[in-house]
């Protein structure tokens, strides 16, 4: 095993190269023995410590333990030190804290180092009890699949092997560690389960973590066919705002959730978004966002659209007027030629309401506004931006689309204004 270990942890590199090489060490079992064998491989390493001074004296000897060892192999060791405990004052979760600060440490560092990547010693252990912890926060599949060996970066050499195997590793190489006493308290959920939890659910099904790994690579190899087609289909609706229902009636629920997710949309809306599809128009989901682009998202007749959260209702559109001798040859719904002597009172802008009424050219009798909508096929999304040309006594236009036939200039009126829009419809 020490040869197999030592050939892989070489050909992973090599895959894997860079032009320098951090690695994160606490100082327990699984980070010394990464350092020790990447540290036969590669001599553009640089170990980094985060003290988050929990421990009183452990802590400290923590340290010191990592600083003595890279002093006696030449490697350079660059620590970080923060009083986790003065932050936690402020509220927060313990573990998301030091891991948040932990990782701000190490992106500071690659970042100021180009063509770098950081090695960490999460193994399969690790794996297998991220898949409950994340089972357990009702996570989608991109949670439930794992680590990655690779994950832009970041580097996971020792992921294929077990805590029992890298355990076996190091006492045959005699190799030197300290242990963390916190790993044995109970209260952080980790430590439950893989102290209590996970034992007692294998006693009963011995296939249990066999099962769950499988699992993972499933997820995992489903993920990275869908990687593509998922960034196509954000990048198109976050350009466009919709997504065609052809396009997402193609999609299996795990896809729509990781779709969802990429959008910034709660977790909580996630099984209750395929409901749209089969919805009739005008339905919607809305959500509160103080975070995301989007705050609802509405079944249009072939889409479904998103709304933005700084999505506010346009203003009016703005129109000239201006008195002619003569008709065109030629008309179009964005200018208006009226007798002047068929108004009432001044022309003014106002968006539509439900009970509104036209008398449309062509059309004998009345039209609801909103069939006139609906006819053109105007999406439900869009029809809260709709504005008609009024005067003190009726509705002259719905701007855009048609034009009420009481107050039309024709060859015989004395007096002729053309109402010119400046196309913000």
């Amino acid at each position: 095993m020490q040869n197999k270990l030592q050939e892989e942890i070489s050909s992973f590199l090599t895959k894997h190269a860079a032009a320098h090489y951090f690695i994160a060490v606490s100082g327990g079992m699984d980070s010394m023995l990464l350092l020790d064998l990447v540290s036969e491989c590669s001599t553009n390493l640089t170990v980094l410590h985060v003290n988050y001074q929990l421990r009183g004296a452990d802590s400290e000897a923590d340290q010191a333990f990592v600083e003595t060892y890279c002093q006696s192999k030449g490697i350079p060791c660059i620590v970080h030190r923060i009083r986790l405990s003065d932050k936690l004052k402020e509220g927060g979760n313990l573990q998301q804290l030091a891991r948040e600060e932990r990782y701000a440490f190490f992106k500071e560092h690659l970042d100021g180092t180009p063509q770098s990547r950081l090695l960490v010693a999460h193994h399969q252990d690790d794996q297998y009890e991220t898949f409950w912890l994340q089972l357990k926060r009702g996570a989608g599949m991109a949670g439930l699949k794992g680590m990655l060996p690779e994950n832009g970066r970041i580097l996971r050499p020792l992921l294929s092997y077990s805590r029992q195997e890298l355990s076996t590793y190091a006492h045959a190489i005699s190799l030197s560690w300290r242990e963390d006493v916190s790993n044995q308290k109970t209260m952080y959920l980790r430590n439950a389960l893989r102290l209590k939890i996970l034992p007692a659910l294998e006693k009963e099904v011995p296939t249990l973590r066999q099962s769950v790994l499988y699992i993972q690579e499933l997820f995992q190899a489903q993920l990275v066919d869908f990687e593509s087609t998922l960034q196509v289909l954000l990048k198109e609706i976050k350009k466009n705002d919709i997504i065609h229902l052809d396009e997402i009636n193609h999609l299996v629920d795990f896809q729509i959730i990781e779709l969802l997710k990429g959008l910034g949309t709660p977790p909580a809306h996630h099984l209750g978004f395929t409901t749209l599809l089969s919805a009739e128009k005008g339905k919607k989901i809305t959500w509160d966002a103080t975070s995301g682009v989007y705050h609802e998202v509405v079944r249009e007749r072939t889409h479904l659209r998103f709304v933005r959260r700084t999505e506010n209702l346009q203003a009016p559109p703005c129109f000239q007027v201006e008195k002619v001798n003569e008709l065109p040859t030629h008309f179009s719904k964005d200018v208006l030629f009226l007798d002047a002597l068929r108004l009432k009172g001044d022309l003014h802008v106002r968006p539509w309401k439900n009970a509104d009424r036209m008398q449309p050219i062509g059309l004998n009798g009345s039209k609801l506004i909103s069939d006139i909508l609906k006819d053109a096929h105007v999406q439900h999304s869009e029809k809260k931006q709709q504005f008609l040309l009024c005067d003190d006594e009726k509705i002259l236009a719905c701007i855009g689309h048609c034009i009420d036939r009481r107050a039309i200039a024709t060859p015989t009126s004395v007096e002729i204004l053309r109402i010119d829009f400046n196309n913000n419809w």
